[in-house]
């Protein structure tokens, strides 16, 4: 899957710089747990590309915008991130 060094560097920590490491970990377990949400196997091996980089976008996203709202935007979910998983979701009637 994806490691705390891989989430660091795509989020552009350097790996001297661990006051970040429990806040990026918090952020790589909670995009993980989100596809396991919505029927993302996230146990494929080896792992997808387009799941990499998704995981890796909602990382980056919860690392910068710690709040859901503040008084001059709304913060969504990256664009793109939907259309990476979309192949990989598993449907339920």
């Amino acid at each position: 899957m994806i490691t705390l060094e891989e989430a660091k560097a795509h989020c552009r920590v350097t790996p001297e710089e661990t006051e970040f490491d429990g806040e990026i970990q918090i952020a790589l377990d909670a995009a993980v747990d989100h596809l396991r949400s919505i029927n993302v196997d996230v146990a494929a091996d080896p792992f997808p590309p387009a799941l990499k980089q998704a995981v890796l976008m909602l990382v980056a996203h919860f690392f910068e915008n710690k709040e859901a709202v503040t008084p001059e935007k709304v913060w969504f979910t990256p664009i793109g991130v939907d259309r990476l998983v979309a192949p990989y979701r598993g449907v339920s009637l």
